[in-house]
């Protein structure tokens, strides 16, 4: 039988998981014993313990966000789950903005401690509530922003959002798959656990493929190189399931007569502190980073193509970790355009032809301002480049979340959502879509797949590496 009108989505029910938190803690992970990486305890009273987070860690413009929504009903339109499931009204930004908005005008608003009945103010009863709670911040919203992007009254929603979970993680009230990257981010410095030993290994071959399959010798993929122009840090994606990405960077590097190396340590910008809502494991992803660049005397930081790791190092990563950025910090984007500028690599469209898309990632658009650079990057080394429609800041989200896909209870929901996505990509025509943000790849990926495509996920440094023309720099 179908799902009937109105009926709540089973991830609004998905229960908690702590089998991985019940082997943390019985491993004594370091993270654990040092009360960094936080578990559920199911004896405390955690609603207690909820409700002195949220009045410990509000701030100014989070209050803005609490009383300021009007109820207007804009953000419905905004939204992918909301567009996808017009009849389900748990779906509309609004209604998961109000979950934590009650709680805090009950016991920080005066209309929810003098007429709580009025302003449906109340208090999570026990952990059952708080469970809910978590279903809807982390399984029903992506926190894309685009919500926030077109609400009137500038409500961000997934500001809202990100506390909430932030809230919920000290509570060890967090799902599995959540729990195991915030914990091998902790314990390993990298949210795939990827060890010393894989990491230099996986280089060592990256390089060797290089330079078999391109002919160029002396291409390097150096390591802790000190004084060079740039520090390059990459998503851990590159080293456990894409090392051609990294094999790319490498190749446009050489040809540019670039000086740059990787860290051994603080090579990765992902940072599922932004996705949990854990500022602490924010900055200590960061500031390994941070700490990279400075220990090896490097001009520049390069990130890799990520949404969430952009965002999280270059903008939110100096504030979580108090530092102050004294070096430059850009996307590789930007790197490329200043060689392609600089006529230090040369491309030839004719190289990609096949007709291809933009998707823009969420945290690099409406949350990094990153909007032109890509395109322009993407007209001058493909033959046939095609907008979809909307495209830039009003993008559609890729479903992925910068965390989402380590969820699969909430994953038939997220692919129901994506049809929105879909639409958006078939109405192109395009064969390719390109993206720079590995989240994104895998969320496309999906997409793609779950609605029967025919389209080819590709990176902006694929296509500039397929289109760097005979005449570049190779020695």
């Amino acid at each position: 039988m179908g799902r009937q009108k109105n009926e709540s989505p089973p991830a609004l029910k998905s229960p908690l998981e702590t089998n991985s938190q019940e082997k943390a803690r019985a491993a004594n992970l370091s993270s654990v014993a040092e009360g960094r990486l936080k578990l559920y305890n199911p004896q405390a009273d955690n609603v207690r313990k909820f409700l002195d987070l949220l009045e410990r860690k509000i701030n100014r413009s989070l209050a803005l966000s609490f009383v300021a929504c009007v109820h207007c009903g804009l953000c419905a339109e905004s939204c992918h789950y909301a567009l996808a499931r017009p009849d389900d009204p748990t779906m509309t930004p609004a209604y998961k903005a109000d979950q934590i908005r009650r709680i805090f005008k009950r016991h920080k608003d005066w209309t929810g401690r003098i007429i709580p009945w009025w302003v449906q103010a109340r208090y999570p009863r026990d952990d059952e509530g708080l469970n809910f709670l978590k279903n809807i911040v982390f399984g029903t919203c992506s926190a894309c922003r685009r919500c926030t992007l077109n609400c009137p009254m500038g409500v961000d929603t997934a500001a809202l959002v990100r506390y909430t979970r932030g809230l919920l993680t000290e509570l060890g009230v967090v799902p599995e798959g959540i729990f195991n990257v915030n914990r091998d981010q902790w314990e390993s410095g990298n949210q795939m656990a990827v060890t010393e030993k894989d990491y230099l290994e996986t280089i060592a071959w990256a390089r060797d493929e290089l330079e078999s399959e391109t002919g160029i010798r002396g291409i390097e993929i150096p390591v802790d190189r000190t004084d060079c122009d740039f520090l390059y840090v990459i998503n851990p994606r590159e080293i456990k399931f894409d090392p051609r990405s990294l094999g790319d960077a490498a190749r446009i590097f050489h040809c540019a007569g670039e000086r740059w190396t990787l860290p051994k340590w603080g090579w990765d910008m992902t940072n599922f502190g932004l996705f949990s809502g854990d500022d602490r494991l924010g900055a200590y992803v960061a500031g390994n980073v941070y700490q990279a660049a400075a220990r090896l005397r490097s001009r520049r930081i390069v990130i890799s193509e990520c949404g969430h790791g952009y965002r999280s190092t270059r903008w939110e990563g100096y504030n979580w970790a108090g530092r102050d950025q004294t070096v430059p910090t850009e996307s590789v984007v930007i790197t490329l355009i200043r060689y392609l500028r600089q006529g230090r690599i040369k491309v030839d469209p004719v190289k990609n032809p096949d007709p291809v898309t933009f998707h823009d990632s969420c945290n690099i658009t409406r949350s990094g301002d990153l909007v032109e650079e890509p395109r322009w990057v993407l007209r001058r080394v493909c033959a046939d480049f095609r907008e979809m429609e909307p495209h830039g800041r009003e993008n559609f989200c890729c479903t992925g979340g910068g965390g989402l896909l380590s969820t699969p209870e909430y994953r038939p929901l997220r692919l129901e959502a994506a049809k929105i996505k879909a639409k958006q990509l078939q109405a192109t025509g395009a064969k390719l879509v390109c993206t720079m943000c590995h989240n994104c790849v895998d969320g496309l990926a999906d997409v793609i797949k779950h609605y029967k495509l025919n389209l080819k996920v590709v990176q902006i440094l694929e296509l500039v590496s397929r289109a760097l023309a005979n005449g570049n720099v190779q020695s």
